[in-house]
């Protein structure tokens, strides 16, 4: 039987990123091992894209499929349609590792978020300060508010600041995270308001240019990038280092990381900049925080581990609750 969750029934399951975190961590720890089979996503976009991959987004239809198979774990695809202006459809896949029976399908419109959002807590465990207290927060929406919640789960974070354009989408987050997380909502009126003083930065934005100013970045403070276009070139410059969930991602990503491929063909980074992984820390083969005074830069693009990850949680925890519509195969 395959386990069919909608999107209300991914709701019922009440995720919690403390449940999630521990388990992409030990995928990452796979994968780091040789262990797992993953690949980048396969992007297919209308109309076609004749050459590299542009910035700007010039197509209006697109279609992508993240794979991943993880020993211990499961296998994992999300698919995910978009026709800009018009809606998405997305699901994921999830079979069993052993036999590769087909588990669940469930919908994605909850879980992709989760998915995105999971590896901020393993970026935050091991790459900010220990001590970390204030988190800011540049977006609003679902992968936002799953990302504070991920921090939050790793570091002891007495103090959330978010700011968006629009006020009402601020004071959602805010009564959202609020009632997820022990900690101080501070609705804020400008991105410099979050980023000035916050020891960890998440930026989740849809946007087609950068978000933050860089120089405002304060010692020590851990910057986490979900999009391409959100980064800026000064929060690069001032990196001690940059650390990415997977380096094929990055370098297949589309469009590409913007202000990181402008500065390596302008020579301010090196070809290889964004090539060092979280599963090379977290294995030991690299440091990861030296010191409590740099600034270490995370690119998180989506990934077919963090579906496996969260798709095992999601379909013990609807066996275990009783959730989901079995159906024949």
């Amino acid at each position: 039987m395959v386990r069919y969750l909608t999107y209300e029934d991914t709701i019922r399951l009440d995720l919690r990123m403390k449940d999630l975190v521990p388990v992409l961590e030990e995928v990452y720890r796979r994968v780091g091992e040789g262990q797992a089979a993953t690949h980048h996503r396969v992007h297919l976009v209308h109309p076609p894209v004749t050459e590299g991959a542009p910035a700007g987004r010039p197509w209006t239809r697109d279609l992508r499929i993240l794979p991943a198979m993880v020993p211990g774990v499961g296998a994992a695809c999300r698919l995910g349609a978009t026709s800009r202006g018009l809606g998405s459809g997305v699901l994921m896949a999830y079979w069993d590792f052993e036999t590769l029976q087909l588990r669940a399908i469930i919908s994605d419109a909850l879980v992709h978020s989760a998915c995105s959002a999971t590896p901020n807590g393993v970026l935050a465990k091991h790459l900010a300060r220990p001590d970390a207290a204030v988190l800011g927060v540049l977006g609003s929406g679902k992968i936002a508010r799953w990302a504070a919640e991920a921090v939050w789960s790793q570091r002891p974070i007495r103090t959330i600041k978010v700011y968006s354009p629009t006020p009402a989408h601020r004071a959602a987050f805010c009564d959202y995270v609020g009632g997820r997380v022990d900690a101080e909502m501070v609705d804020c009126a400008s991105s410099d308001e979050v980023v000035a003083g916050s020891d960890v930065v998440v930026m989740a934005c849809n946007t087609r240019e950068p978000v933050l100013n860089g120089e405002l970045i304060a010692p020590g403070c851990t910057v986490i990038s979900h999009a391409s276009e959100e980064l800026d070139h000064a929060s690069l410059r001032r990196a001690h280092c940059i650390v990415g969930t997977s380096a094929d991602e990055v370098a297949h990503y589309s469009p590409p990381w913007q202000a990181l491929t402008e500065m390596i063909a302008r020579g301010e980074l090196p070809p290889d900049a964004g090539s060092l992984e979280i599963a090379d820390i977290i294995l030991g083969r690299q440091p990861g925080r030296t010191s409590d005074d740099e600034i270490i830069v995370c690119l998180t693009p989506g990934s077919g581990m963090n579906h496996v990850a969260v798709g095992y949680v999601v379909y013990q925890r609807a066996l275990a609750l009783g959730i989901g519509t079995d159906l024949p195969t």
